[in-house]
């Protein structure tokens, strides 16, 4: 085998459909979790929310967005990157590839995706944050179970609530200086404190696009620091790298009582929190009961869907090629957000109820897992995947 055929990416007979399948429902979670925001309901003020949410009160809505949304698929799309990359780097080794080195290009590719994403597209973005945090992974890669186990307890549960203990008492908060970062690029194209954002941002045209995008990544990373969602990131990276692992031992899919083990144990460690969450206001990422019950919760909702795999192939098995084109169907759901939301496009933010936001939301992914069937009847990866490949490997 040649170098260069033995860092060619993994064919299609590599795959696991039940893994695609899993990314495609994490998909669907990040899709639901970030409409709200494009609705506009972050920033309603009393006229916005009283279309916004119509005949659901702010306060049931937000119960539900903290209880079954926020931060659980977001973990389950992280425990899927960490598992890639032990999956990546066993196949590309096995070759006799460097697989490090195809990886680091991987994230040098990726990284590059995210920072026009996050800079002309969207301020969400979690590409750049994964992208930066796959160079840490390889750091990790001789650790023993037992080793990535306590790595990974100790990013997600102790970090992130020793930096919020540290802003409460001490008053350490690292995100200042972006807060500040972010307040003076907002200034400078006449976004205030009183400014109504809604307005702002689906009127005035490319202008007010551009101005929100310029500040945008700035809160953004911010509040990551703040929150502690960068360790936690990391941190279940970890738990994914363990799992695959796993899987290439042939003791994850399998394994009934380990997914058994997965689906009672996060569910008794993170539900408790979680109904303590439902009470508190949308996106309070840094309190206890978000820090505890999130990253449990999402690990049990990856075990219940592996549980129900084999007994629902057909049903679940739709959302296999919507998985095998995460890139490009991620960044899809961005591009419908700034045209159908913005003042770019329709400019639909504070004018639509969140329920049919949501109609709107099932409509866009169901539409996306025909696309992707079709697509991949004909090509090997999605669009951006092949870009992303050619970005790595250099040729066709």
């Amino acid at each position: 085998m040649t170098g260069k055929d033995a860092a060619a990416p993994a064919s299609a007979t590599d795959r696991i459909e039940a893994i695609d399948a899993l990314r495609g429902f994490a998909l669907l979670g990040i899709l639901f979790a970030n409409l709200p925001y494009w609705a506009g309901a972050p920033f309603a003020q009393p006229a916005d929310a009283a279309v916004i949410f119509g005949n659901v009160s702010p306060e049931a809505f937000g119960a539900f967005f903290n209880g079954v949304l926020d931060g659980k698929f977001y973990t389950l799309f992280s425990l899927l990157f960490g598992l890639g990359f032990a999956l990546q780097l066993e196949r590309l080794e096995r070759r006799g590839a460097d697989g490090l080195r195809v990886f680091r290009r991987r994230m040098a590719a990726l990284l590059l995706i995210g920072c026009v994403h996050i800079f002309l597209i969207w301020d969400g973005d979690i590409l750049t944050l994964y992208a930066a945090l796959g160079f840490v992974l390889p750091l990790f890669r001789k650790a023993s179970e037992r080793a990535l186990i306590g790595w990974a307890l100790l990013f997600l549960f102790a970090v992130p609530m020793l930096g919020v203990l540290a802003g409460e008492k001490l008053g350490f908060h690292p995100g200042a200086p972006l807060f500040a970062l972010g307040r003076m690029i907002s200034g400078a194209f006449g976004i205030g404190q009183d400014t109504n954002l809604i307005d702002y941002i689906r009127t005035g045209g490319w202008g007010h696009f551009i101005g929100w995008q310029s500040n945008g990544w700035a809160f953004n990373y911010a509040d990551r620091l703040e929150n502690g969602r960068i360790a936690k990131v990391l941190g279940t990276m970890l738990l994914g790298m363990m799992a695959g692992r796993r899987l290439m031992a042939g003791t994850l899919l399998g394994n009934r009582r380990l997914l058994w083990s997965l689906l009672i144990g996060g569910l008794v460690i993170g539900l408790p929190p979680t109904l303590v969450y439902m009470h508190l206001p949308p996106h309070s990422q840094a309190s206890w009961p978000s820090l505890v019950g999130t990253a449990p919760m999402g690990i049990a909702y990856g075990a219940a869907f592996l549980l129900a795999w084999p007994h629902a192939t057909r049903v679940l098995g739709v959302l296999s090629p919507v998985g095998r084109m995460a890139l490009t169907n991620y960044l899809t759901h961005s591009v419908l957000g700034a045209l159908l939301f913005y003042g770019i496009g329709l400019g639909l933010m504070g004018r639509v109820p969140i329920e049919q936001v949501y109609l709107m939301g099932i409509a866009i992914y169901a539409a996306q897992i025909l696309l992707s069937r079709w697509w991949l009847s004909g090509h090997k990866q999605g669009p951006m995947e092949t870009l992303w490949r050619r970005m790595t490997y250099g040729s066709p």
